[in-house]
């Protein structure tokens, strides 16, 4: 809670402006220390810090990460949620729906930023926005670029492997008509080279997948289909009944429409 007592003596706003210069407006103690540590003692410090805390000035997103508020109004300034994203967790990378929405391929507002990380799938909010980490295989790791977002670096998945991304964490129907109607603007655009590349690391359900969707866009996937097992079979989702041989995957009619 916002101390009521929120008055910035010169003093106090020269030490708020000096992390901000260094360090921007998500930062850790050790980001605060880096900051001022020439201009403050190891105690002076430590009162700064829990005094900016207990006033509103530095806020909690997890423990050993804070958010600076907007010194003039005391609000939260308009921060990327990529980049508290990335503040949550620097080894990973944005995916997924949220980095159709970076590439400008989906319209409505996410209330959820998806990164995806080698290590435990977890969750946080923060101003009422959604943050979810979801846990990938070592060896699926791969295949973002980084990118400066408002004065940070962040990683976000190139295309192709968020598609692919896309295909290995979801298995409903509305997952399925979204990734058609984006294929569908993309498909162009697409680097078919590296998108087969990146497959092929996935499991079968995932080439299966995108394999077959791409067939529906009449572009040449024989490249792909090469390195897909003829055994076994894969499902689009728990609904999908009808069979297709080439790829050995069962599929929904409505995405043959």
């Amino acid at each position: 809670m916002v101390s009521k007592n929120t008055i910035l003596t010169k003093n106090r706003l020269k030490f708020i402006e000096d992390v901000i210069a260094t360090s921007g407006r998500v930062v850790t103690p050790n980001d605060i220390r880096n900051a001022v540590s020439k201009k403050y003692s190891k105690f002076a410090l430590r009162k700064r810090i829990n005094e900016s805390k207990s006033k509103g000035w530095f806020v909690p997103l997890k423990r050993g990460l804070y958010f600076i508020t907007d010194i003039t109004s005391h609000g939260f300034v308009d921060v990327s949620p990529f980049v508290i994203a990335n503040a949550y967790n620097k080894d990973t990378y944005i995916s997924l729906d949220s980095a159709f929405s970076y590439y400008n391929l989906i319209e409505q507002m996410l209330r959820t930023t998806t990164s995806i990380t080698k290590n435990r799938t977890k969750r946080y909010k923060f101003q009422g926005h959604n943050y979810q980490f979801l846990k990938i295989r070592r060896n699926l790791y791969f295949g973002s670029k980084s990118h400066v977002i408002d004065g940070y670096y962040v990683k976000i998945a190139e295309l192709e492997k968020a598609i692919l991304d896309y295909l290995y964490f979801r298995n409903d129907t509305y997952t399925i008509d979204l990734l058609i109607e984006i294929l569908q603007k993309i498909k162009d655009k697409l680097d078919l080279k590296k998108l087969f590349i990146y497959a092929k690391k996935f499991p079968e359900a995932s080439k299966r997948k995108i394999g077959f969707l791409l067939d529906l866009l009449n572009m040449d996937t024989s490249v792909l289909y090469k390195s897909v097992k003829r055994s076994g079979y894969s499902k689009f989702t728990s609904n999908s009944r009808k069979f297709n041989s080439k790829w050995r995957i069962y599929y929904e009619n409505r995405f043959t429409k």
